[in-house]
C-alpha cells in the first residue's frame, strides 16, 4: 500500500512538471473543440448536481424515517 502511494505521488509530481515545465505549443483549436469543452464541464457539473441531490436525498429518508412512530397502535 505504501508503495502505491509513492508511485501516485511521483506520477502527480511528473505530471504537474509536464505541464508547468513544457515549451509553449502553438496550437489551434477550432470552434468545435470549444463546445466539446464546455459541454463536458456542464454535464460533469450537472451529474454532481444530481449525485449530491440523490445523496442528500437518501440521508434525509434515513434519518426522517427512524424518527417516525406509529401513533395508531395506541
Amino acid at each position: 500500500m505504501l508503495k502505491t502511494k509513492y508511485l501516485s505521488f511521483e506520477f502527480t509530481i511528473a505530471l504537474l512538471m509536464l505541464c508547468f515545465c513544457s515549451a509553449d505549443g502553438f496550437g489551434y483549436i477550432d470552434p468545435s473543440s470549444g463546445y466539446i469543452l464546455w459541454q463536458v464541464l456542464f454535464g460533469t457539473v450537472v451529474g454532481i448536481l444530481f449525485f449530491a441531490k440523490r445523496i442528500w436525498s437518501c440521508l434525509r429518508n434515513f434519518f426522517t424515517s427512524s424518527k417516525h412512530t406509529d401513533s395508531s397502535a395506541s
